[in-house]
């Protein structure tokens, strides 16, 4: 029971621990809520802070801040959440759409939660299933293949090249498996420190990558015509936009896109002529440029060309998850049969070498 007390006490001292990943998405949605019902946001953060059993002193630090000025997006970043929901929220608290932002960034939060947890149950079962029969076939290497072998010998029957081949296969197998999963984590790992560390080489590797390029390009599409269209629904200019970003400078692949964009429409091109040419972007988006600015309503063709980025992205997810679950039973069903191969030949060869 103290022990317990003492981790509570410790949560509750540390802002940044107040919420899980769940309590982030619930956090945001009350917040929209209460101050969509005409609450002032220092009484609705307050009123969220004791529903999550913060702290009196926890309360007490987020009103001070809040009565020296300090914003909502102040308040996110301390909570632990992501740059560019903290971002998002400056940006809605500079031009004034901060219940429109919150809905923005619930959408965003609980899309991550529900693709991370989507991933994880594609993948868990296969391998675990993997694992245990790396396992199974190691056990099998140690204690029943050395038997066999020692039959063939003592009874001086020559062994089957069937037989040869599966148990070659069988002792090697275990170790293809775990270089297999080694190589695909090492990548991953790799990718996602460049991705938080190194975005320079991020960038350079992912564009010419053939399996991972397209989802950099949905997602970046998606990311970056969202970020254009609430600039511009605020009445700024392409140019203004550009500079924007660039001067915030929260988001280096923001940064890299806006600089390249702003270099050619310095040279004289035009917008969509110049996204056309940069390899972050879908094909498709310079369309939805070329047809907003006709009609004078670029903001809303960003804005309808980011949610069909973000549809695209999700489906891509699903169906190439889809696709690797019925490769990877197959392969783990390929492995039982070896495994029931190997046991049941040299049984029947001996049977038929002793008649």
């Amino acid at each position: 029971m103290m022990a317990k007390s003492k981790k509570k006490k410790k949560r509750n001292g540390d802002i940044r621990k107040l919420l899980s990943n769940d309590d982030k998405i619930q956090f945001i949605s009350r917040l929209y809520e209460l101050i969509n019902h005409g609450y002032t946001l220092e009484d609705s953060i307050e009123f969220l802070f004791i529903q999550y059993n913060a702290s009196k002193k926890l309360v007490e630090l987020v009103k001070k801040d809040l009565s020296m000025g300090k914003k909502l997006s102040h308040i996110l970043e301390r909570l632990g959440y992501s740059a560019s929901v903290v971002s998002k929220m400056e940006f809605a608290e500079y031009y004034g759409k901060i219940e429109t932002m919150l809905l923005e960034i619930e959408k965003y939060l609980k899309i991550q939660k529900e693709q991370k947890e989507k991933i994880i149950q594609t993948i868990r079962y296969p391998f675990l299933l993997t694992l245990s029969l790396i396992s199974l076939i190691m056990l099998f290497n140690i204690l029943l293949i050395p038997q066999f072998k020692s039959i063939y010998e003592s009874s001086n029957i020559q062994m089957d090249t069937e037989v040869i081949i599966l148990m070659t296969l069988l002792e090697y197998l275990p170790y293809i498996l775990i270089g297999i999963i080694l190589m695909v984590s090492l990548i991953a790992l790799y990718l996602t420190y460049t991705y938080k560390y190194k975005q320079d080489l991020f960038l350079k590797y992912i564009t010419r990558m053939p399996f991972l390029n397209r989802y950099f390009r949905y997602f970046a599409s998606y990311q970056y015509s969202l970020e254009l269209s609430l600039f511009l629904s605020s009445g700024f200019s392409i140019k203004t936009c550009l500079d924007e970003m660039i001067n915030k400078n929260y988001n280096y692949f923001f940064l890299v896109f806006s600089k390249d964009i702003e270099e050619g429409l310095v040279k004289g091109q035009v917008f969509e002529n110049i996204i056309e040419k940069l390899p972050y972007f879908d094909q498709s988006m310079p369309k939805f440029i070329s047809h907003g600015r006709k009609n004078s309503m670029l903001d809303k063709e960003l804005k309808l060309f980011s949610e069909i980025m973000l549809n695209s992205f999700l489906k891509l997810i699903d169906s190439r998850l889809k696709r690797l679950q019925p490769i990877l039973f197959l392969l783990l069903a390929l492995i039982i049969l070896a495994l029931y191969l190997v046991i049941l030949l040299p049984v029947f060869n001996m049977t038929t070498a002793l008649r």
